[in-house]
């Protein structure tokens, strides 16, 4: 009887064992790839505590499915990694040397500690690396400056000590650096660093060096071991100092705050009563509110200076002389529920690049929204002007429209990044983009697509925007994303280079579109016939060439392989400044209508 009991407890003892071994076993047929496993190092290393990265799963086969991550069509490498604001914390992994073929590393706008490590020398197709907007401490690596890829880089607004490695002076391919904002000292090398603005370096008040970079020449040593000596004395002035602008800062802001509750204290809604309300933003007060009302009223055909997709748009003077655009919106009876929140949403933007949105009026039939009035038309109406000739009319030089496509990207950059929930604009064409006094671009109708949905999703069934300007996606599926807008941008800089229009009959003709006509001629290895002759003659070739490969990019038929508006901007203002100018070649019959 023994015997039988012992065997039995042999025979389950086994069975156990067995089933615990196939238990264990699981996460080894499950297991992620070595690219996955050096990413989840990097997760448990830098993952902050709102659990940003709590989508990455262990358990996947690959983490190509991963925000942030993307892979390589073909080969499932790892080639970007993009976490900007992602509230990331710690330091970074030195696994991450293990992703043999990533080319881009954005984790910029984070609060990152520690060095920049020395092991990103490993990474050998590293083009991009952004992380700049940390807390990165010590020094520059001196193996960045020896990286063979690298074209991009970004480390400002850390605390960032010590010199700028002498290598730094080799690094001839790099088309954009930004250091500004950190603690380095010392003198800046020479070589290729003279290459880059001033503005490279800025907020580093301990560099010193060339002139032509706006530094200061660098002293002796004993003159600087002298002005150790004297900062000693002069630190007890520096400490009064400092705490007495600190309690003028406090009282200035305790002012501004109680100016601002009193202002919003008065009535800034009047109401119409049957007829509905008008709303002035911005603490408006209630006798502006009232003529702005009397000039909604009073609204007639003859003031319809432009028709956009989603509305009609209206010139009205009220007797002080200020000027607004009213925009009378379609199918208002089908707008969102939550209209005046959105609107309310919208009015808290703030940026040069976008138009201001300065009140609305609603009623039983109709919807208006009140705008700034942006004088000086839209960038249709500069590159192509109504002539009756027919012909382009006045030069438009090279710094007018670097600053348009400048502004632009910033615009857009502040909708897509900037912006809680994120803004998709869904409708980016050059009678969108509106010209100042000073010709800066300024954006309209973005969030509009949101105001005339019934859900806030991005699928619709009718697909909006500009014929011409719309990505292949969005028209096939409906479905509209930040790379839709990333498209949308990228025909516009076309339009900037070429001067004609997305909806030219020589594409239709040869059955293409603007986009395709890029890639026609990148096929010959002839894409400089894409710009305009007048600018292949006037304006500089290396920054012509930079602005075709960034609209090359944005209109690639893969939305993944179009760039961030971020990162647009960055390559954008590493242009040359001098490029700026305040006011186009152009006359003042082209700036005749406002499309808000």
């Amino acid at each position: 009887m023994a015997r039988i009991i012992d065997s039995s407890c042999f025979i389950w003892a086994v069975v156990e064992i067995l089933v615990l071994s196939k238990v264990d076993l699981l996460p080894l047929c499950l297991a992620l790839n070595s690219e996955g496993l050096a990413l989840w190092e990097f997760r448990k290393m830098v993952q902050g505590p709102s659990g940003t990265l709590n989508g990455w799963n262990y358990s996947d086969e690959s983490p190509c499915d991963w925000r942030g991550v993307v892979c390589d069509n073909v080969t499932n490498h790892v080639i970007r990694i993009n976490l900007p604001r992602a509230r990331l914390t710690g330091t970074i992994s030195p696994r991450l040397s293990e992703l043999s073929q990533l080319r881009r590393l954005g984790l910029h706008a984070n609060n990152i500690t520690g060095a920049i490590p020395s092991f990103l020398v490993n990474l050998t197709y590293l083009r991009t690396l952004y992380l700049h907007n940390n807390n990165l401490t010590e020094t520059l690596p001196d193996v960045l400056g020896i990286m063979p890829a690298l074209r991009i880089l970004d480390v400002s607004g850390n605390k960032i000590e010590g010199p700028i490695p002498a290598t730094f002076s080799a690094m001839n391919k790099l088309k954009f650096l930004n250091l500004s904002n950190n603690r380095l000292s010392g003198e800046v090398p020479g070589g290729s660093m003279l290459r880059f603005p001033a503005s490279s370096f800025a907020g580093n008040s301990l560099l010193c060096g060339s002139s032509l970079l706006g530094l200061p020449a660098c002293k002796p040593e004993e003159e600087t071991k002298t002005d150790h000596k004297g900062s000693r004395w002069s630190a007890w002035k520096i400490l009064v100092l400092s705490i007495g602008i600190f309690l003028l800062l406090k009282m200035i802001i305790a002012l501004l705050i109680l100016c601002h509750c009193l202002r919003q204290d008065r009535k800034r809604e009047i109401q119409l009563g049957k007829e509905g309300k008008l709303v002035m933003f911005r603490g408006e007060t209630v006798p502006k509110s009232k003529a702005m009302l009397q000039a909604v009223r009073k609204l007639r055909k003859r003031d319809i200076v432009g028709e956009g997709g989603y509305g009609v748009v209206y010139k009205t003077v009220l007797k002080d002389g200020r000027v607004f655009a009213v925009k009378k919106l379609k199918n208002c009876l089908e707008a969102a529920i939550d209209f005046e929140n959105e609107l309310e949403a919208l009015a808290e933007l703030k940026h040069r690049n976008l138009v201001k949105l300065r009140g609305y009026c609603v009623s039983p039939t109709s919807k208006f929204l009140i705008y700034d009035f942006i004088p000086n038309g839209t960038v249709d109406q500069l590159l192509h002007p109504r002539t009756e000739e027919g012909e382009k009319g006045n030069p438009v030089d090279w710094a007018t429209r670097i600053k348009i496509a400048r502004g632009t990207a910033r615009a857009l950059a502040c909708l897509h990044h900037d912006c809680q929930p994120r803004i998709i604009h869904r409708d980016v064409s050059s009678k969108n983009i509106l010209l100042n006094e000073r010709f800066e671009p300024c954006l309209s109708d973005f969030g509009l697509a949101r105001l005339m949905e019934n859900d806030h999703t991005h699928v619709t069934a009718s697909v909006g925007g500009t014929y011409g300007y719309i990505a292949p996606e969005y028209a096939q599926a409906g479905r509209a994303t930040e790379k839709s807008d990333v498209y949308s941008y990228g025909v516009i800089l076309l339009e900037l280079l070429s001067r004609r229009k997305p909806t030219d009959s020589s594409f239709s003709a040869h059955h293409i579109n603007m986009a395709g006509w890029l890639r026609c001629l990148r096929e010959k290895g002839q894409e400089l016939e894409v710009v305009e002759k007048y600018l292949r003659e006037t304006a500089p070739h290396q920054e012509l060439a930079i602005a075709l490969e960034i609209a090359c990019r944005c209109v690639s038929l893969t939305p993944e392989e179009r760039p961030p508006m971020d990162e647009v901007v960055q390559i954008l203002e590493s242009l040359a400044n001098s490029s700026e100018s305040t006011q186009p070649t152009v006359t003042e019959t082209t700036a005749t209508s406002n499309e808000t």
